[in-house]
């Protein structure tokens, strides 16, 4: 939940919703309510997962019911490893060779989405179903589409493909208690009943779909119930390994849970006989109800509570490895007073004079591939101090501006580095599938995660290429570990890469006098042979000078036979005797240059560039 910079003296619960409507698409605005708007929400306001609860309750969605799904299995080798609370302790692998946790809320409601094959079991670790609800006698509501979407058979083939796989399904419990009527949540955790009534059905659902564990949900717990909280999370452990059932723990926190006095007992909570983690839910620093426009999980932010500060104040607290950190696949729009980074949200017509009827306290919630829609119309903005895009269009449905803040690859990818130099169990997505079927939000995860065949390309914009000439074993790395994106490659290397690349038979002779000895020799006679390099000058090859992009132009359009190119594609090459070459590669799509109009054809060629330059090669090679 959001919360301001200066400290309050309680956390106030909002009695009313945000004003808010179903996920819009946000190309265009959406549409006022034919409501009178509500009046500012106090701090408190409700969290993303309760506001999209609310959203979706009265949608209706026909569940197929299911059969058992596949066990565990164990998890493939070469991963990395996370802590697990059984009494002693223990240590589970990590699945898909992933270093990290990557822990991944799966809310009911998309599981009817077509997206819903486009999961990348290989980029997970864990899969939360969302949710089941609880009730105050601690018995589970098993109606609803939160229940038969967890006995669904689409959630039957969820638990198990990711089972194949090794990856972990939790089922999520939740309490929801946001308009401050605690009574339920007392009743249900007063009781030692009660709770244990509730340790137990949750082990019997989780038997009876083989899953692994559960996601405790209650938002928010009160100070008064703090203690009792703690013992209901205790005794559910010790219940689900004492009956043979997954028992995977974690409990979903409020982002300011170390920083102030909650119903979290964030020590407690993830003391040993405990959760094996808590997953913090770092988002809606900013919410619907925010005075200023701002992203919704802000590293830094000179108005609000930010995530550097929540992750400093957990880290005093709980063992990184014991730390999910919550990032989001959503992001945050409001009507606004001007353009400017950080503007006052519309709240009453002294901040916006000129707010049509709906304009005020107007919020709402998309999706990230709702925020990709708006960019591609608005264009995108970069807020350097929270490390999130955004933003912003003058509403002619609102007569005000609309500021929107989201978080994209870019940012994403800063996240998770504060998680990895923070010494972090991981990252928690709410939700999967908000990306729909873009394919970039999985890459960073790959990337940043996943088992690279490098240590040190996981920072370099190439590194999807890297990969991919690993693969291809057009490399084996400057190192038995080490790529060296940033190291130049030299002629030598050149012949060797693209010898490889054309499988290039032997020479029938020795081309050049100053190679001899080099490791790279027989690859650059066979360069030499199919005509693809004349040397440096008479009969010398130059093995160790730098390769410029201008003549690794020509090796390209030599090696790959690249046709004549039909205009000049940049201004910086004029006269350079390489300067049809180039052409010729821009023109097969092998190149775009170093900037707007410009190749820098006395650049040198670095080995990440390397691999773009030939994977594209491929490419081409391949559309002929």
């Amino acid at each position: 939940m959001s919360i301001p910079r200066v400290r309050p003296p309680a956390i106030v619960l909002a009695s009313v919703l945000v004003l808010t409507s179903v996920t819009p698409a946000l190309a265009t605005d959406p549409s006022p309510d034919a409501v009178e708007p509500v009046a500012e929400v106090p701090v408190g306001a409700p969290s993303i997962h309760a506001e999209m609860l609310d959203q979706h309750a009265g949608e209706g969605f026909a569940f197929t019911t299911g059969g058992a799904p596949k066990p565990l299995a164990e998890p493939e080798s070469g991963g990395g490893t996370m802590s697990l609370e059984s009494g002693t302790g223990g240590i589970a692998a990590l699945p898909n060779g992933l270093s990290h946790e990557v822990f991944g809320y799966l809310p009911y409601w998309s599981l009817g989405s077509s997206d819903l094959g486009r999961l990348r079991y290989d980029l997970v670790t864990t899969i939360a179903y969302f949710g089941v609800a609880a009730r105050s006698d601690g018995t589970l509501v098993k109606s609803g589409s939160e229940w038969s979407g967890w006995t669904s058979s689409a959630m039957t083939n969820v638990i198990s493909q990711a089972h194949q796989r090794g990856v972990r399904v939790v089922l999520t419990v939740t309490m929801m208690a946001w308009n401050g009527d605690y009574s339920a949540m007392q009743t249900l955790l007063g009781s030692s009943a009660n709770r244990a009534r509730l340790v137990n059905e949750i082990a019997a659902t989780l038997k009876a779909r083989n899953a692994d564990g559960v996601n405790v949900d209650f938002e928010p717990v009160p100070t008064s119930l703090r203690t009792n909280f703690t013992t209901f999370v205790r005794e559910l452990k010790a219940g689900l390994v004492a009956q043979g059932a997954g028992s995977y723990v974690t409990v979903a926190t409020m982002a300011g849970a170390a920083t102030w006095s909650t119903g979290y007992d964030v020590v407690g909570l993830s003391a040993s006989g405990a959760a094996d983690a808590l997953m913090v839910m770092a988002y809606d620093f900013n919410y619907g109800a925010s005075a200023r426009a701002g992203g919704v999980a802000p590293w830094a932010s000179p108005h609000v509570f930010d995530a550097r500060q929540a992750m400093t104040d957990h880290l005093k607290l709980v063992p990184g490895s014991k730390l999910i950190w919550g990032v989001p696949y959503y992001g945050r729009a409001w009507t606004t007073e001007s353009s400017s980074l950080y503007a006052r949200t519309c709240k009453s017509t002294s901040i916006c004079p000129t707010a049509k009827n709906g304009a005020l306290n107007r919020s709402w919630a998309p999706r990230y591939i709702d925020a990709l829609e708006a960019i591609a119309q608005h264009g995108r903005q970069w807020d350097g101090t929270g490390e999130v895009p955004w933003y912003r269009y003058a509403s002619s449905t609102y007569g005000t501006w609309v500021q929107g803040y989201y978080d994209d690859a870019t940012s994403l990818k800063a996240k998770y580095g504060h998680v990895k130099s923070n010494g972090l169990r991981g990252i928690g997505i709410w939700h999967l599938l908000m990306d729909g079927s873009r394919t970039e939000l999985w890459d960073t995860l790959y990337t940043q995660f996943g088992p690279l065949p490098f240590t040190d390309i996981s920072d370099s914009k190439f590194v999807k290429d890297i990969v991919w000439l690993a693969e291809t074993k057009l490399t084996s790395g400057c190192t038995e570990t080490r790529y060296c994106p940033r190291g130049n490659v030299t002629r030598a290397q050149m012949a060797t890469f693209l010898t490889r690349l054309l499988n290039l038979p032997p020479a029938s002779k020795d081309y050049f006098t100053d190679d001899s000895g080099n490791k790279h020799e027989g690859n650059i006679n066979r360069l030499a042979e199919a005509g693809i390099t004349v040397g440096c000058g008479g009969t010398r090859f130059c093995p160790d000078t730098v390769v410029s992009r201008a003549q690794m132009a020509t090796f390209l359009t030599r090696a790959l036979n690249l046709p004549p190119a039909t205009k000049d594609h940049f201004t910086d090459d004029n006269g350079n005797t390489h300067e049809t070459g180039i052409n010729r590669l821009a023109e097969s799509g092998i190149t775009r240059g170093c900037d707007t109009n410009r190749y820098c054809p006395n650049g040198a060629v670095l080995r990440e560039q390397m691999a773009a330059f030939l994977r594209r090669s491929v490419a081409y090679l391949q559309q002929q």
